[in-house]
């Protein structure tokens, strides 16, 4: 992982903190979602399923 994809993840990292963090319930669901969609992506086990 080089620092360009390091930075990709810590700017929407923060996106999503904020939105998890000030927004109301659905927006909430939804920052936790893509974040889990992110992870997923990221872990080897679960990235060969998807």
């Amino acid at each position: 992982m080089t620092q360009s994809d390091l930075m990709k993840l810590a700017i929407a990292g923060g996106i999503l903190f904020a939105a998890y963090k000030y927004g109301n319930a659905m927006v909430k669901a939804g920052a936790v979602a893509v974040a889990a969609g992110i992870v997923a992506k990221r872990v080897p086990y679960v990235k060969d399923v998807l």
